[in-house]
């Protein structure tokens, strides 16, 4: 178990350090649509290879995985589509190609949509290089470049991922980063796809880092958060998945989409905040309207009796009730005992001053 829990980890740091700059860049998708074009790749390389194991198979799935995002640059730099249009064309071009191949020459071997989604993370310890598991030390190696890159390259990576036309400006040569970046995360794709499987590999690519975004705007933090999110849910899916004998992948994707809806609830501009802040101005409505009522009307014993202003609230006695000791609480008025109606304290008057402001 814990070799398995080991490579999903190292896994979700290796997706999860190009992430952010995926989900930034708006290409959240792409690693869906690398998961379909990579078979042509891997059945043009078999074509030649004639073997299941070789790394070429690697190789020529991560070629097509940049060719993929190269003509879909191509087709959207024109206008013509948009770039998710463009991306929705080409992989269904490639995948439907890469079917016919394998239909027409491969029929009697296990080459086939299956080997690139369906990955098994229990089988990942069965394979061993330095009695290590081959997938972990592969995605280790791929984490340590990717964090290179991001290291070396990360003011470029930044200026380049949120304004480009700034980069142009200042002659950064922002397209060959992003190649790199795209070349990188079809490597990673696809060699994580074997370990764990498409779906699992699109959710290490992106729920930890959206839930990093909606939880921080500082782009460091935010890798960092990415990384820590991605570990927790793995750990945690992990064990669920192994104490009730459920899909591994379906339950670190599935709570990996628990902590976006809960960062998306609970970040500073969430659902559950809106919420709050909409109950907090609504009862600073209230209590601005009763010392308005109590500025326009001064001494009125009739419209500010401590038993008759309610009536002119139009309010339930209980929630006058309710306001009414708030602000005698917050000293903004106080009730006056020789006429018994409520005034204006000098905090109440300096909020009055502040409304007539506005």
């Amino acid at each position: 178990m814990f070799e398995v829990l080991l490579v999903l980890v190292t896994c979700s740091m290796a997706c999860g350090i190009l992430g952010p700059f995926i989900t930034l860049r708006k290409l959240s998708m792409i690693t869906d649509a690398l998961s379909h074009s990579v078979l042509l790749g891997i059945a043009v390389a078999f074509i030649f290879v004639k073997d299941l194991n070789s790394v070429l198979l690697l190789i020529g799935a991560a070629c097509f995985g940049v060719l993929t995002v190269v003509f879909s640059e191509f087709l959207s730099n024109y206008k013509l589509v948009k770039k998710d249009d463009a991306l929705g064309l080409v992989f269904p071009l490639f995948f439907s190609i890469a079917i016919i191949i394998i239909t027409k020459y491969f029929k009697n071997v296990h080459l086939d949509i299956d080997m690139v989604l369906m990955g098994n993370p229990l089988f990942a310890p069965f394979m061993r290089v330095f009695n290590l598991p081959k997938s972990l030390v592969i995605m280790a190696t791929l984490f340590l470049i990717n964090l290179s890159f991001v290291l070396i390259f990360y003011k470029i990576l930044k200026v380049s991922t949120f304004d480009e036309e700034f980069s142009k400006i200042q002659g950064i040569n922002y397209q060959l980063i992003f190649y790199i970046l795209i070349i990188l995360t079809s490597i990673t794709s696809v060699a994580a796809f074997d370990s764990v499987g498409a779906i699992l590999v699109i959710s290490f690519f992106i729920s930890p880092s959206a839930s990093a975004y909606l939880l921080t705007k500082d782009l460091k933090y935010t890798i960092i958060l990415t990384l820590i999110i991605g570990a927790i849910n793995t750990i945690i899916g992990t064990f669920i998945a192994y104490k009730y004998n459920i899909s591994i992948s379906g339950t670190i994707s599935f709570i990996s989409m628990i902590n976006v809806l809960i960062a998306i609830l609970f970040n500073k501009k969430g659902l559950i905040f809106k919420i709050i802040q909409k109950q907090k101005n609504k009862k600073q409505f209230s209590l601005d309207l009763i010392l308005i009522h109590i500025y326009r009307h001064k001494e009125d014993p009739n419209e500010l009796g401590i038993s008759t202003i309610k009536n002119h609230l139009n309010w339930s006695k209980n929630k006058s009730d309710l306001f009414l000791i708030e602000l005698l609480t917050k000293n903004m008025i106080y009730i006056d005992k020789k006429t018994s109606i409520y005034q204006l304290s000098e905090l109440g008057k300096e909020r009055i001053k502040e409304l007539l402001k506005l």
